[in-house]
């Protein structure tokens, strides 16, 4: 009799102990899951140095972050006193603009601008594009900086 008292006191406490190790697997497993699914990290990006034009000092670089079709276009110039200067991805190059911008970008003001444009990374170093920098929205004749995109 003692027997049959004692088994479903120790079938309880492994029925618990079952659960909990099932539990804990399954926190595993959905772990793993979401670690394998999860995106990669930051996408790649390009970093290419503006040239300075018509004696402005303005010096600096572009970066382009690929966002999966998209493309975040981060401008970073010195000296980052300029107010606002206007910017562009033109078609052509630094040597041959196409006046008419391709994409506009958010204007240069404190040296930065960040834009995010609707063109594929591969799209805008395929060739035939330049970033643009004006002196002003008075003054967008004179160019600051530019840089070919390839």
């Amino acid at each position: 009799m003692t027997s049959t008292t004692d088994t479903p006191a120790r079938s309880a406490p492994s029925s618990r102990l079952l659960v909990l190790v099932l539990a804990v697997a399954a926190v595993i497993a959905g772990a793993a899951i979401v670690i394998a699914l999860r995106p990669a990290g930051p996408a790649p990006s390009r970093v290419i140095q503006l040239q300075t034009l018509n004696a402005s000092g303005v010096t600096g670089s572009v970066s382009f972050t690929d966002l999966g079709g998209r493309t975040r276009v981060d401008i970073d110039v010195d000296p980052g006193t300029n107010p606002d200067m206007p910017a562009h991805i033109h078609p052509g190059s630094c040597v041959n603009l196409t006046p008419q911008p391709k994409y506009p970008l958010e204007n240069v003001k404190a040296g930065k601008s960040t834009t995010v444009v609707p063109a594929a990374i591969d799209e805008l170093f395929a060739g035939g594009l330049a970033v643009n920098i004006h002196k002003s929205n008075d003054d967008l004749k004179t160019y600051t900086a530019c840089v070919d995109i390839h």
